[in-house]
């Protein structure tokens, strides 16, 4: 079973804007999460075009001595390429390999949002699958505390990034929702943070501040749930989705009252 079986739709449109400079397009994406037994290589019988056998070929040898790789768009290539490739990994579906070689591009370049996000998604799936079956995945325990940890170094470096910030709580958002309700503090945290840097961004602040109505409700907390899409009314004024969790929200506090 891939690791990344178990990523919802919602995770997936949650996940959205992740568009990596890693050279590979949004279906691997869609492929990674949904598909995770199929790949470009499989459709063809496990045959290579050349491009992607140069790749394959670059990236086996960047592997071999990968602290002394320094080429960080070659290596996004390769990290692309074995995502999409996980045939290549042992055990297969692990995506070891792609998570190895993204360590290393964070070696090279701090702030590259993409990597530090993609490599959170990867690890904390491998967890996912290790909870279900840890024989297929041995060394996913604990890979869900890896992915906040990676994202929490990861700020030293974009302290002044609204979009680091946004996208680390958009990725740690469907482990809290789904699989550990503990993680919602980072989620929130990082989503509050995020407002404050998005500044005069009324577009970032209204996407922002929804996830945090969202957040809130998802663990009962309606009063602050409700403050958070009035906050989103106060820039835009006629958001239905706001407009609608609001009434929902305000509704059942007044049922509660009268009942």
């Amino acid at each position: 079973m891939g690791v990344s079986y178990f990523f919802s739709s919602k995770a997936f449109f949650w996940k959205g804007a992740l568009s990596m400079k890693l050279l590979f397009p949004l279906v691997a994406v869609f492929c990674i999460i949904f598909l995770p037994t199929s790949s470009f290589a499989a459709e063809r019988g496990n045959g290579l075009s050349k491009s992607d056998h140069t790749i394959y070929t670059l990236g086996e040898q960047a592997l071999r001595n990968l602290d002394r790789q320094h080429d960080a768009d070659l290596l996004r290539e390769c990290m692309g390429f074995y995502i999409d490739n996980q045939q290549f990994d042992n055990p297969e579906g692990s995506y070891n390999k792609a998570i190895r070689i993204g360590y290393q591009i964070l070696n090279i370049d701090r702030k590259d949002i993409d990597t530090y996000t993609t490599m959170a998604w990867l690890l904390w799936s491998k967890w996912v699958s290790w909870t279900i079956n840890p024989t297929r995945m041995p060394d996913g325990e604990g890979k869900a505390d890896q992915a906040v940890e990676l994202l929490n170094w990861g700020k030293q470096w974009n302290l002044k990034s609204e979009r680091f910030y946004k996208e680390s709580a958009d990725t740690i958002w469907p482990l809290a929702k789904h699989y550990r309700t503990d993680l919602y503090g980072f989620v929130i945290e990082n989503y509050r943070k995020a407002d404050l840097l998005a500044e005069s961004n009324d577009l970032a602040r209204v996407r922002i501040r929804l996830n945090l109505g969202h957040a809130y409700r998802q663990i009962n907390e309606k009063k602050t749930a409700i403050a958070w899409y009035k906050r989103v009314l106060e820039i835009a004024p006629t958001n239905e989705i706001a407009i609608h969790y609001l009434a929902c929200l305000e509704n059942e506090s007044e049922k509660k009252i009268v009942y």
